[in-house]
């Protein structure tokens, strides 16, 4: 992501990596280096391949800048907070790519996006046909993005795989409370909290006389704790006892 007001907390250009969901790597024009975020990186990379990734978040710095002054002007936008913002990723099913995207957006909002099967691009608004446009007069721009997606992406999603497997495929099993909350007046709500469990992917469910209760459940996210493990909760109302 590249800003137009960079403040204290906040670098102009900021670039970041992750393997299911857990941060393996980042880059912002404070640092001014690529950095691991992982014990396994760190101990598997050499330093040929952090300076080769800084040296590519340093020219996607000075593209990104360039990008928010083009599209401010485009938009007719004053001076003010504005960002562009790039993502692409692959993904791996039993071993085999299962799919993959490559997509900008500014301000928040979707741009356009690449679409790998037919080579061409996908605007957003109006003001991202003009991209279209220039990019789609240039075919080895989505032949590259789909080359990475494809090839690049994967064999180094599998590299990561491997040197982060102790990590990334291990099983935590959740730990789970169940509080009540009566109301003077009202139903009593049950909440169910659920910590310190890997892989992310988790079902919670409230069941009543053998029926889950979807319908009258509240979900919160599933949120990172500091040791890459996640929690989240679900809540539901059940009549008081009288």
């Amino acid at each position: 992501m590249g800003v137009s007001e960079p403040g204290p907390r906040l670098p102009q250009f900021i670039a970041a990596g992750y393997v299911d969901n857990q941060p393996v790597i980042a880059y912002t024009t404070k640092t001014k280096n690529a950095e691991p975020r992982t014990e396994w990186m760190a101990r598997n990379l050499d330093p040929a391949y952090w300076d080769r990734e800084t040296r590519i978040f340093q020219v996607n710095k000075a593209r990104f800048r360039d990008a928010v002054e083009t599209l401010r002007n485009r938009y007719n936008q004053s001076r003010g907070f504005h960002t562009w913002q790039f993502m692409a990723g692959c993904e791996l099913l039993d071993g085999r790519s299962t799919g993959g995207y490559w997509q900008y957006g500014y301000d928040g909002r979707d741009f356009i996006s690449l679409d790998k099967e037919t080579l061409t691009w996908t605007a957003a608004d109006t003001g991202a046909q003009v991209t279209k446009g220039k990019w789609e007069a240039d075919r080895s721009l989505a032949e590259d993005g789909k080359r990475y997606l494809e090839q690049n992406c994967v064999e180094e999603l599998r590299k990561y795989l491997e040197y982060g497997k102790e990590t990334l495929q291990r099983k935590e099993t959740p730990e789970v409370k169940v509080l009540a909350k009566e109301a003077p007046e009202g139903p009593t709500t049950l909440s169910c909290r659920a910590h310190g469990f890997y892989p992310r992917d988790i079902a919670i469910t409230w069941v009543k006389d053998g029926e889950t209760r979807d319908q009258e459940t509240q979900r919160g996210g599933i949120v990172p704790n500091g040791d890459g493990t996640y929690h989240t909760w679900v809540t539901t109302e059940s009549p008081t006892p009288r």
